[in-house]
Order: C-alpha cells, then sequence, then structure tokens
C-alpha cells in the first residue's frame, strides 16, 4: 500500500510537471505570439506624457504584431496601481506596463509594492524627456545664475511648486544644495494649481517636464530658464541646461520604457521590444512625440534593466540625502 501510495504521488507530481512544462513551453515559442490583442497599461490619465507614447505605439506595434494593441488607462496611487495591476498579470506578454520615474521613485521612497527590477521583465525604452525650470515673469532673475544669487540674498523667501516624494521636489532639494540656497518647497496637488500661483509670483520656481512646459513657454505665462538635460533640448534649442549653469548634479532624464510581468519567455520579450522599436522609427511617430517633447530613446531589455538598476541606485542616494518624509520615514 506505501508503494501505491507513493506512486499516485508520483503521478501526481509528473503530471503537474508536465503542466508546468507546457506552460514554460508554450508562451516561448514567440512563432505563434500573439494570438490576441496587446494591452499597454497606463498609470496616469489621458493627455500624459505615458498615455501619448502609449498611444503612439499601439497604433505602430498593430501593424507588426498584426493584433490590436489596446491602452487601458489604470491612474491611482502615483502609478502604484497599474504596476501592481501588470506585476500580478500573466507572464504572456500580453499585459504591459508603461513605466516613467514617477514608479523609480515610489520604490526608492518605499511606496511601492511590485519592484521594478524584481517583479518585471524589461521589454524597451520608448522615449524620454527633461524637465524644465520657470520662473515668473515679473521676477528680476533671468537666468539660473541671478535665481542663485537672488536666494542668497533672501534666504528662506523664495519657493518652489512640488510634491513629497515627486520629481519637483529632489530637483528643488539639489539645486537647494548645489548652489547652497535656501528655498522653501511648497505642496500642490496640480500642476495647475502651481502655475497660476507662479504667474502671480506667489512662488517663484516651477519644475514641470518640457512636455507640459512647451505650451506655457509659447504662451508667455512664465520664463523657462533651464532644462535638465546633458545636452539641449531638441524642441527647446535656446533654452541652455543645468549643466551649461554650472550645475551637473542636476542633469535629469526621464526615460519611458514598457515592461511585462516577470517570467515572460525572452522570445515574447524581444518580438514586443522589436515591434516597440520598429514603431518609435515611424516618421509620423518620430514628429509626434517630439512636438511634445517627447525625445527618442530606444533600446531593449539589456539597456532597460542597465537603466533601472543605475537609477535605482542614483535616486536611493537622492533620497538619502533629502527630508526623511520623502524616504517614506
Amino acid at each position: 500500500m506505501q508503494v501505491t501510495k507513493w506512486s499516485r504521488r508520483g503521478a501526481i507530481a509528473a503530471a503537474m510537471a508536465g503542466i508546468a512544462a507546457t506552460a514554460i513551453l508554450t508562451p516561448a515559442d514567440a512563432q505563434d505570439f500573439p494570438t490576441k490583442p496587446v494591452t499597454i497599461v497606463v498609470p496616469f490619465g489621458p493627455g500624459t506624457a505615458n498615455d501619448i507614447i502609449a498611444r503612439q505605439l499601439a497604433q505602430g506595434m498593430t501593424g507588426t504584431l498584426g493584433q490590436s494593441v489596446i491602452v487601458e488607462n489604470r491612474a491611482g496611487a502615483t502609478g502604484n496601481i497599474a504596476a501592481d495591476f501588470v506585476a500580478k498579470s500573466r507572464p504572456d506578454g500580453y499585459t504591459l506596463l508603461i513605466a516613467s520615474m514617477s514608479l523609480l521613485l515610489n520604490q526608492v521612497t518605499g511606496n511601492a509594492n511590485a519592484d521594478l527590477t524584481k517583479d518585471f521583465a524589461p521589454v524597451a525604452f520608448s522615449g524620454s524627456t527633461l524637465y524644465s525650470m520657470f520662473v515668473p515673469n515679473e521676477l528680476a532673475a533671468k537666468n539660473v545664475a541671478e535665481l542663485v544669487e537672488l536666494a542668497r540674498q533672501q534666504p528662506g523667501k523664495l519657493s518652489y511648486a512640488g510634491y513629497v516624494g515627486g520629481v519637483p521636489q529632489f530637483l528643488g532639494e539639489m539645486l537647494n544644495r548645489a548652489a547652497k540656497i535656501n528655498t522653501v518647497m511648497v505642496p500642490y496637488k496640480s500642476t495647475t494649481d502651481a502655475l497660476v500661483d507662479l504667474m502671480a509670483n506667489r512662488i517663484q520656481v516651477w519644475f514641470t517636464p518640457v512636455a507640459s512646459g512647451i505650451p506655457v513657454q509659447s504662451a508667455k505665462q512664465a520664463r523657462m530658464i533651464a532644462v535638465t538635460g546633458d545636452t539641449r533640448s531638441a524642441v527647446l534649442p535656446d533654452i541652455p541646461t543645468f549643466k551649461e549653469a554650472g550645475y551637473p548634479d542636476l542633469t535629469v532624464e526621464i526615460a519611458y520604457f514598457l515592461m511585462a510581468a516577470k517570467g515572460t519567455p525572452k522570445p515574447i520579450v524581444d518580438r514586443l521590444s522589436g515591434a516597440i522599436d520598429k514603431a518609435l522609427q515611424t516618421p509620423k511617430i518620430k514628429e509626434i512625440l517630439l512636438a511634445q517633447g517627447i525625445e527618442e530613446k530606444r533600446g531593449g531589455s539589456s539597456e532597460v534593466g542597465a537603466y533601472l538598476a543605475g537609477e535605482v541606485r542614483r535616486w536611493g542616494d537622492i533620497v538619502k540625502l533629502s527630508a526623511p518624509a520623502a524616504a517614506g520615514k
């Protein structure tokens, strides 16, 4: 009886192993992928940079993959709702997350459930943008040097818009440290509210992605005086970088990248990566994205993985130097 009992267990184990093997082998055959629509999950609402990129990719990838690519917005919790959803999805390549700096900061500040470096399979880059810094039109400072001098003359009097744990907070703190000045963050829930106060000179500095800064600059609602790139923005060639102003530590590129659930077979990741890269090279898509301040950044799974490892280390160090509240303490 004991032999029969163990044989039954062995048969069950063998059957389960066979099922597991089938589950692993079937999606690994990228020749048949995809056989149904692919969904790109956007962690923010319509009109955001993640959403704009996702919708352009959906159009470009559909022709290459031979299946529809659907964009689904799952906003909330600074991107955590979407990240958790994709991390827990089947690792079959049919559900992708378009991620960016917000999710990375969630992780290094201890405010994320899903780990970008452990719970996902990197797929491909899909573009990048820079942050820009604005001052009110009526402020005497016309460039970074003049702003720094003004802040030194009035320690603790100048303020900047931000929110705890976000890029603007850290940019403000990084400038404070690098320039040895004391500007104060005023928390805002809405960039629109912050812009209103900037134009009224109730705050003196506004950090915002180039994509949302372009219309403000074009309408001359406020004055853009610097961007965070290693080089100048292709769409704003007249605006100098912080590096040019003598503050290389404020070189920040916001990359956008697609991720699948951990365990997604490499052949499927590679097929998705190829479709994304092909879409990004489409002249019309490049033109549309660039007009939104989203510049070309391409690369596959290994490049995204290396980027994430480096950025998690870098921003982890930045957070340690920042306010305890930002580190989730």
